[in-house]
């Protein structure tokens, strides 16, 4: 699987402040899928679903945000997007493969993310693979902790941890 890796001088702008590593949270897990529910009400009439994904789908320590992915085909990328724009009345970040909106409910940071091509089929492997290798989830959580010290450090290990595996598939 091809993967694109950042420079390292990419990652010398984050701030050398903690990261904050939550342990995973079941209520938090249920009020977020209450949310992706009223999110995939307002994505019916695009075809496109929402799903939980990340920490709190995989039940492990994390930042705490509820992570939805996206994955509308290229004929349902600019319906969705101009949904989500509507809704959201903004984006945190764009690109032709990714976009980014964030929210927030209850406390908790939300973000929705819409992705296709490469950048899509890198997150669903990602997550098969959580999935199927159990070891390695109890690993990455472990390795969370290990490297929050610094959002420099953190960002630079898990961009690197995960391109690692996937290049591996």
């Amino acid at each position: 699987m091809h993967v694109e890796r950042r420079p390292q001088e990419a990652f010398d702008t984050l701030p050398a402040t903690a990261v904050t590593i939550r342990p995973f949270d079941p209520d938090s897990k249920r009020a977020a899928l209450v949310y992706g529910e009223r999110l995939n009400d307002l994505l019916e009439s695009t075809g496109v679903s929402a799903e939980l994904f990340g920490s709190v789908e995989l039940e492990i320590a994390g930042k705490g945000e509820w992570e939805f992915a996206l994955y509308p085909s290229d004929e349902q990328w600019y319906p969705t997007l101009i949904l989500l724009v509507n809704h959201y009345r903004g984006v945190y970040t764009m690109s032709d493969e990714f976009v980014l909106f964030e929210d927030e409910c209850d406390g908790h940071p939300i973000e929705v993310i819409v992705m296709r091509g490469g950048t899509a089929e890198r997150n669903q492997a990602i997550m098969r693979y959580w999935h199927e290798h159990p070891d390695a989830v109890a690993h990455y959580e472990a390795e969370k902790y290990r490297h929050c010290h610094a959002k420099r450090d953190y960002y630079r290990w898990k961009e690197h941890f995960i391109a690692d595996i996937l290049e591996a598939l």
